[in-house]
């Protein structure tokens, strides 16, 4: 007979090349078993049902061939919130927490005025839902995506997470960054496409995740560059910007927003590896 315990051995061993296969395969069993975590260690040697062992194992041959467990699961956590994601959306990093959390920390600088945010590239809406949901107060909080499918995922996030006065508060819009989306904002936040074809082609792991949710083009700053060229007349006269990029780009991006926002303070954050992870520029009034 088999028991749980045997099927997350086993699909610990069948998942040994990937990052993290002894988490991998126990968020799977538990999936595939309708288990918590606790209710996974309650029930570790009883023996699996064999609909839950067919389940399991499909679920582990298929992660081992790239698809990623927040596909397979149907959900992301992110920010403490569970996010639904698909194929359609990126599926949320843990570094891009860190910007939310430095988001988070940069509202009790705008003097309790009414701060508009935008989450430019929203993607699952993971950046734009969680400002909007953990936020001391409700804030108007704009999400753009281009991508309908992508829409689509942030809709039903949407739904799910923000209770009624910050739901009717965060709006949808599809564009291409900033250009066709009206008024000036104080906060604006932007996790776009900024690898290389190059560093897609040799990681086979991002294979099933949206191609135009990676590709930033020869440099991998298409989109950043465009987007900061538009940022002048766009912020508000005081604001704070935070793009999270690849640590290769950080110290470019840096020299390119003091460029197009002469006076702004610009500073880097380091992700939980170390290494330089996303840029902040802020001006706020004194």
């Amino acid at each position: 007979m088999t028991s749980y315990a045997d099927l997350l051995v086993a699909g610990t061993r069948r998942l040994s090349t990937s990052m993290s296969p002894r988490l991998d395969a126990e968020v799977l069993l538990r999936h595939a078993a309708g288990l918590d975590r606790a209710g996974l260690m309650i029930a570790v040697r009883e023996t699996a049902p064999p609909d839950v062992r067919a389940r399991f194992e499909e679920l582990i041959e298929r992660r081992a061939t790239g698809t990623p467990v927040a596909y397979l699961t149907g959900t992301r956590e992110f920010m403490g919130l569970s996010f639904t994601v698909d194929s359609q959306v990126l599926v949320p990093r843990p570094e891009t927490e860190l910007l939310v959390e430095w988001a988070l920390a940069s509202l009790d600088r705008f003097d309790h005025r009414r701060v508009r945010a935008v989450d430019v590239g929203s993607g699952s809406g993971a950046i734009a839902i969680a400002l909007a949901a953990l936020s001391p107060e409700p804030l108007d909080v704009t999400a753009i995506e281009p991508s309908p499918g992508a829409r689509s995922v942030i809709e039903r996030n949407r739904d799910e997470l923000l209770p009624g006065d910050r739901h009717s508060r965060f709006r949808i819009v599809a564009d291409d960054l900033l250009t066709d989306t009206d008024g000036s904002f104080e906060l604006v936040l932007a996790n776009l496409p900024y690898l290389t074809p190059e560093q897609i082609a040799g990681n086979p792991d991002l294979d099933a995740e949206p191609r135009m949710a990676l590709d930033g083009g020869a440099d991998g700053l298409d989109l950043v560059r465009r987007l900061i060229a538009q940022l002048p007349g766009r912020v508000a006269d005081a604001y704070a910007i935070g793009l999270e990029l690849d640590p290769s780009q950080v110290r470019p991006v840096v020299t390119l927003l003091e460029e197009t926002l002469p006076g702004t303070d610009v500073s880097i954050i380091r992700d939980y590896a170390g290494l330089d992870r996303h840029v902040v520029a802020t001006r706020f009034q004194d």
